[in-house]
C-alpha cells in the first residue's frame, strides 16, 4: 500500500491567490508538487489534516512563482561564469585584491577576465566612476596584481561609448603597442605623455552588439575560446540567479542558438532543473558575432531545426517555436524607426537591419505552414511596419489568429500598431527595463516625441491582448520592475514617464509576472495559485500588492519553492520539503539593526532567524 502524500498548510500570511478573481486567501494547501486547495484559515486546516507539515510565514506573503518572458539567464550567467566578479568593487585596491586570487589558481600565461565594475548591465546607478579613485586602474596598476598574467576588465552592453582596460601582458599578447592610431574605428586608446598605451580603451569596446571590425577582431576573437560545456555551467547557475528572485519560470527566446538549446536539455536529462523554462530558437542569431556568420541557408535550416526541436509537454523544459529579430538597440544605433537620430557618437544613425526583409518572409510561411510559433523581437517602427508589410500576403490564405505569435520588446510602438497586433491575436511582451535604463537615452538621441511611444504597456494592455512582462538587462529585482511599471521611472535622470497608457496597476503589474506569462507560454498549471495548479510559489517578506510603491521595490525573497520543492531558502521560516539545499542556495537576510527588522522582513513570534 503506498503512502499518503504528504500534505502542507502554510498560513499567517496573505495568499495572494491570481485565481480568476484575484482573491487573497489566509492558507494555502499543498498535497505533494501541486496545490489542493486556498481559503480560510481553519477551514484549509481542517482539510489538511493533523499530519500535516505546518508552515507559518509569520507575516510574509505567499505568491506565485514568478515568471520572466525575458530573462536571458543562461546567457548573463555564462558571461559571468569564467570571470573575477567585479561588480561591487569598491577601489583599486579591491580589484587587484580579487584578481590576486584568480592569479593564485591560474597557470602563469593564463587570462584572467573580469566583469565590469557596477549594477549590471546598465551600469547607471553604480559604474566604475563610483569607485574610490573615480576611474578604472590602468595598465601598470593591474600589472601590480598579475605580472605575469593577462589582464582584461570587460564592457558590457548595452552601453556606448563604454570603456575596458588591460594590464601590459594583455596588451603585450594582442600585439596593441604605441604604434596604434589614438582612434581606431570607433575605439579611442588612451596614452600617456611617452606615447606608450595606458591599457585604458573607450568607445565601442562592448564585448557584443559591436560593429567596431578593430575590437572584434583584434581584442574579442583573439580571447581563448570557452570551455565547450559554458552554456551548460551558465544554465544551472541561472537557475540559482532565478531562484533567488522568486522566479519559477521563464521563457528564453531571444539569442538562444543551438548549443544553448542543448545546454538545458542536458540540464533536464540530469534531473537538475530548478526552474521550468520554455525556449525558442533563434533562427538568424546576430548579437554575438555582429551577424558576421548569417546567410541565408543558415537561416532556413534553422527553421527546420526549430520544428525539429519542438516538444510542449515536459513537465519542466519545453522547446516551442522560432524566434527572428532583425534589428538592434538605439544605444549602439541599431534600432530601426523611420528617422535619422543620433549614433553613440553623435553621428546621423539609421539603424541597422541585421536580417533582410526576404528572411523574414520566409520564416512567416514556414511557421504557417508548420505550425512553428513565432516569435518576432521588434524594437522600433520600422520593424513592426515591415512585418506586418510581409504578413500581409498572407492573411487571405492563412488563419494567423490561432496561432498566437508572439511580439517581444516593443521598444517604440504606435497606438494603431497595437491594435492591429491585437486583432490578430498576438501576445506582447515588454520591459520597464527598457524605459528605465534608456529612457533619457531615447529622450536625447530621437527626441521627445518619441517618448509617447516608448514602451506603452498601459496601451498594450488596454487593447485586449496579453501582455507579459520580463527582465532584460535589469534591474535585478522582478519587485523593482513591479514598482518601476507603475512610476516610469528613468534611471538617469529620475524623471516619470507617466503620459497616457504608459503605466499600469499594481495588480496589472503582478498578472504580467505571473499569469500572463504563463498564458503567453501556453503552459497549464504555472502563474496561479490554484487547486490543481503545480506547487510553484514564492513566499515574500511583504504583501506585493498593498505595500508602498518604494516598500515594494525592496521586497525580499525568504523562500522560492518549485513542484512543492524548495529551491532557495533565507533560513527566516521553517523549510516545506526536508531535503538539504546546496550552500549557494541558502542565503541569510542580512541584519539591519539590533530591533529585528531584517532587510525589510520584521521578525515575528516564530521567526528562527532572530
Amino acid at each position: 500500500m503506498n503512502d499518503p502524500i504528504q500534505r502542507t498548510l502554510i498560513f499567517g500570511g496573505p495568499i495572494l491567490t491570481q485565481n480568476e478573481a484575484r482573491e487573497t486567501h489566509e492558507a494555502l494547501v499543498l498535497e505533494g508538487d501541486t496545490i489542493l486547495a486556498t481559503g480560510p484559515l481553519e477551514e484549509m486546516r481542517a482539510l489538511a489534516g493533523s499530519s500535516a507539515r505546518k508552515i507559518d510565514v509569520d507575516g510574509g506573503a505567499v505568491m506565485p512563482g514568478i515568471i520572466d518572458n525575458h530573462p536571458h539567464f543562461l546567457h548573463l550567467a555564462s558571461f559571468d561564469a569564467l570571470c573575477v566578479d567585479l561588480y561591487d568593487a569598491r577601489d583599486h585596491d579591491d580589484i587587484r585584491a580579487r584578481i590576486r586570487e584568480r592569479v593564485a589558481v591560474t597557470p602563469t600565461g593564463g587570462w584572467i577576465v573580469t566583469t565590469p565594475v557596477g549594477e549590471p548591465h546598465y551600469f547607471i546607478r553604480r559604474s566604475w566612476r563610483d569607485l574610490s579613485e573615480g576611474r578604472l586602474p590602468n595598465r601598470y596598476e593591474l600589472d601590480a596584481a598579475a605580472p605575469d598574467h593577462p589582464v582584461w576588465i570587460q564592457a558590457y552592453a548595452p552601453q556606448v561609448p563604454n570603456i575596458s582596460v588591460m594590464n601590459s601582458k594583455a596588451l603585450q599578447v594582442l600585439g596593441l603597442g604605441r604604434d596604434l592610431p589614438d582612434i581606431v574605428d570607433d575605439v579611442w586608446i588612451e596614452k600617456d605623455e611617452r606615447g606608450e598605451l595606458t591599457g585604458i580603451f573607450r568607445g565601442s569596446v562592448t564585448n557584443y552588439y559591436n560593429p567596431s571590425a578593430f575590437w572584434m577582431t583584434r581584442v574579442v576573437s583573439q580571447m581563448p575560446p570557452p570551455p565547450e560545456d559554458i552554456w551548460y555551467w551558465g544554465g544551472l547557475a541561472g537557475q540559482v540567479r532565478a531562484a533567488k528572485q522568486g522566479v519559477t519560470a521563464c521563457y528564453e527566446a531571444h539569442a538562444m542558438d543551438a548549443s544553448h538549446i542543448a545546454a538545458y536539455q542536458r540540464v533536464r536529462d540530469e534531473g537538475r532543473m530548478t526552474m521550468r523554462v520554455m525556449a525558442a530558437l533563434d533562427a538568424a542569431p546576430t548579437a554575438f558575432d555582429f551577424g558576421l556568420n548569417l546567410t541565408e541557408e543558415g537561416a532556413y535550416k534553422n527553421f527546420e531545426l526549430a520544428l525539429k526541436l519542438s516538444q510542449t509537454s515536459d513537465p519542466y523544459y519545453r522547446v516551442n517555436g522560432m524566434s527572428l529579430a532583425r534589428g538592434g538597440g538605439a544605444w549602439s544605433g541599431f534600432l530601426r524607426i523611420d528617422q535619422t537620430y543620433k549614433d553613440p557618437y553623435g553621428r546621423p544613425a539609421n539603424g541597422h537591419t541585421f536580417v533582410p526583409q526576404n528572411i523574414e518572409r520566409a520564416a512567416i510561411e514556414f511557421s504557417l505552414r508548420n505550425d512553428v510559433r513565432l516569435n518576432m523581437v521588434q524594437g522600433g517602427y520600422q520593424d513592426h511596419r515591415e512585418f506586418l508589410e510581409s504578413l500581409e500576403p498572407f492573411l487571405a490564405q492563412w488563419d494567423v489568429q490561432a496561432r498566437e505569435w508572439i511580439m517581444q520588446h516593443n521598444i517604440l510602438i504606435d497606438e494603431k500598431t497595437i491594435e492591429r497586433y491585437a486583432k490578430l491575436n498576438f501576445h506582447f511582451t515588454s520591459s520597464a527595463s527598457f524605459c528605465w535604463g534608456k529612457g533619457d537615452l531615447y529622450q536625447e538621441r530621437i527626441g521627445e516625441h518619441v517618448l509617447k511611444d516608448l514602451v506603452p504597456i498601459g496601451k498594450m494592455m488596454a487593447s485586449g491582448a496579453n501582455v507579459g512582462l520580463g527582465s532584460d538587462w535589469g534591474p535585478a529585482s522582478t519587485f523593482e520592475h513591479m514598482a518601476l511599471a507603475e512610476t516610469r521611472e528613468f534611471a538617469g535622470s529620475g524623471r516619470r514617464h507617466l503620459g497616457p497608457g504608459n503605466a499600469i496597476t499594481r495588480q496589472q503589474a503582478l498578472d504580467a509576472w505571473t499569469v500572463n506569462n504563463a498564458r503567453l507560454m501556453q503552459w497549464e498549471g504555472i502563474g496561479a495559485l490554484k487547486p490543481g495548479y503545480k506547487a510553484d510559489l514564492a513566499i515574500v517578506d511583504r504583501n506585493v500588492l498593498t505595500c508602498s510603491l518604494d516598500e515594494l521595490a525592496k521586497t525580499q525573497v525568504l523562500r522560492t519553492t518549485m513542484g512543492g520543492k524548495d529551491v532557495f531558502d533565507t533560513g527566516v521560516i521553517t523549510r516545506i520539503d526536508e531535503l538539504e539545499l546546496p550552500a549557494e542556495r541558502l542565503q541569510p537576510l542580512k541584519q539591519t539593526s539590533t530591533s529585528g527588522r531584517q532587510a525589510g522582513h520584521v521578525c515575528g513570534t516564530h521567526c528562527n532567524h532572530s
